[in-house]
């Protein structure tokens, strides 16, 4: 049923559009219908040809256009009006229509959701916002065009739609980078459609715009293209020729171009030449005047100098005769301090031998552990006056061996054998008196309770040792057991025993933290800082 309507609206339309004043009889049969159908076939693909409207066409089409259902074949009928009057732009009227004709165009387009003729209109646009001067909404359309091409198989729209773009940076004076970014795009697409003609064109532009900014090589190298292009395209010779003959030209105006910088470059060589003869020569007489004044100074300075050296010489051999002096005095301070430090280590191992003696007469346990310890104490004192005055430095510890000789003075002194191994991990560094002492005796009371608490069993000892610095200003000392670790009420802070309490009382003394926990046996933490410029 709907088929039937459908030919006979189509029979009217092409009856009305021939001006048959019957067509609006009724006919009388199917036949009738298919010959109006074949008429409106004839016809649309008479105007679906390709190339231009004449201008019978044109008449055509514009009675026909508004009785047409929209479809492609009407978008095609609109673009190719459009094109029609855009060629015929001889006046505000015809350019309106193709304007008016290209949105139509647009408008169908993208009611049929057709991506292809969407971006055909939108180029169809750019060319008639560039008749109309509309140079801001030149490149507005073209970047529509361009997005919706893109999408398309169209490559020579899409390279056409480039074109517009370029257009349109040379109408808004833009800079040569971005009037020649469209052109190679364009150019590009032409290549890969195969449009020879068009892509010639493309480099006869960039060809130009090289041109004037003076870029002669490349500006021959694009028009070399483009003549390649255009004999590619079957141009004609004589079409070619003024190409060839601008080819020339640009050769020509390179090569003088390189003639005139040559001769500028001469000219500059010679001037300057000039120039460095005149100031060779001020130079000379410059140079003259400056030695005699120089020499004249000279005299004067060496008879000065002359008199100075005379009275310099004597306070030389003052300043000599003090700093031997001097030196004389260091000598002997550095002798009496070693001195000192060996009476200190004497009277140390004196006092030891005091305590061991009264040890002897001593029958309480817990006095003679008191002694014991305090020997110890003393030990690791004596043995710091004693590395003293044994180094060239009369002021500062080897950290390393002291540990190392405190550690194994401690393993004789308890004659522990094998029974419990010391694991030693100390960075090699200096620390002077101030800090070293405290190390000392923190690191004897540590390591005196790990060998008298920690192991009951005497069997499978272990303590580590570490002394470590990162930058020799942050210090950490460690000493780490595997015994049975602290009792359950043992308080770190609040506990009667004397070598806890004098641990934390060292600790402050050098302002470190102290810390001992339990860890799988006992760890004692000791964190300083040293800083050389507070040593004292």
């Amino acid at each position: 049923m709907l088929l039937s309507h459908y030919r006979i609206i189509l029979f009217l339309l092409v009856w009305f559009t021939f001006g048959d004043v019957n067509a609006f009889a009724p006919f009388k049969s199917i036949k009738q219908i298919t010959i109006a159908e074949k008429k409106l076939s004839i016809l649309i693909n008479d105007l679906d040809q390709e190339g231009a409207y004449n201008e019978l066409q044109v008449i055509k089409a514009e009675k026909l256009l508004s009785r047409l259902p929209e479809s492609i074949d009407k978008i095609k009928i609109l673009l190719k009006l459009s094109d029609w009057y855009e060629v015929s732009y001889n006046n505000p009227t015809t350019l309106g229509k193709a304007f008016q004709y290209a949105k139509d165009a647009l408008r169908i387009s993208e009611n049929l959701h057709s991506t292809i003729y969407s971006g055909k209109c939108y180029l169809q646009l750019s060319m008639l916002q560039q008749l109309r001067n509309k140079n801001a909404m030149i490149e507005v359309e073209a970047r529509k065009a361009i997005e919706l091409l893109t999408k398309t198989n169209q490559t020579n729209d899409l390279g056409e739609a480039w074109v517009m773009v370029w257009s349109a940076k040379m109408r808004n004076n833009a800079l040569i980078e971005e009037k020649l970014i469209p052109l190679f795009k364009a150019a590009t697409l032409f290549e890969k459609s195969r449009n020879n003609k068009r892509s010639g064109d493309c480099y006869k532009e960039m060809s130009e715009l090289y041109f004037s900014i003076s870029d002669f090589h490349n500006s021959r190298n694009s028009l070399k293209k483009a003549i390649l292009f255009y004999k590619a395209a079957n141009l004609k010779e004589s079409d070619i020729y003024p190409i060839s003959s601008r080819l020339n030209i640009i050769y020509e105006t390179e090569k003088k171009g390189m003639d005139i910088i040559k001769l500028k470059n001469k000219t500059l060589l010679q001037q300057s030449k000039l120039k460095n003869e005149v100031f060779l020569r001020n130079s000379m007489v410059t140079f003259v005047l400056l030695l005699l004044i120089i020499l004249g100074l000279l005299y004067k300075s060496f008879m000065f100098k002359k008199k100075t050296n005379r009275v310099l010489e004597t306070q030389q051999n003052e300043i000599n005769k003090k700093n031997s002096a001097l030196q004389k005095l260091v000598v002997e301070k550095e002798w009496l301090l070693r001195e000192i430090h060996h009476r200190i280590k004497n009277n140390l191992h004196m006092v030891v031998g005091l305590l061991a003696s009264q040890t002897e007469f001593l029958k309480n346990e817990e006095a003679v552990q008191a002694i014991n310890d305090s020997q110890n104490r003393i030990q690791a004192m004596s043995l710091i006056h004693q590395k003293l005055y044994q180094s060239e430095s009369l002021s500062i510890i080897d950290m390393p061996s002291y540990i190392f000789e405190l550690t194994e003075y401690l393993k004789d002194s308890f004659e522990i054998r094998k029974r419990i191994r010391f694991v030693l991990d100390i960075d090699s560094f200096n620390l002077p008196l101030s800090h070293s002492i405290p190390i000392g005796l923190i690191f004897n009371e540590a390591v005196t309770n790990a060998i008298k608490y920690a192991f009951p069993n005497q069997e499978n000892g272990v303590i580590n040792i570490s002394l470590k610095t990162n930058d020799n200003k942050n210090y950490i000392l460690i000493i780490q057991d595997n015994g049975v670790g602290l009792p359950d009420d043992f308080d770190p802070f609040d506990n009667p025993s004397l070598g806890v309490k004098l641990m934390h009382g060292l600790s402050a003394d050098i302002d470190g933290k102290f810390l001992i926990t339990n860890v799988d046996g006992t760890k004692i933490t000791l964190e300083f800082v040293f800083n050389e410029n507070n040593s004292h």
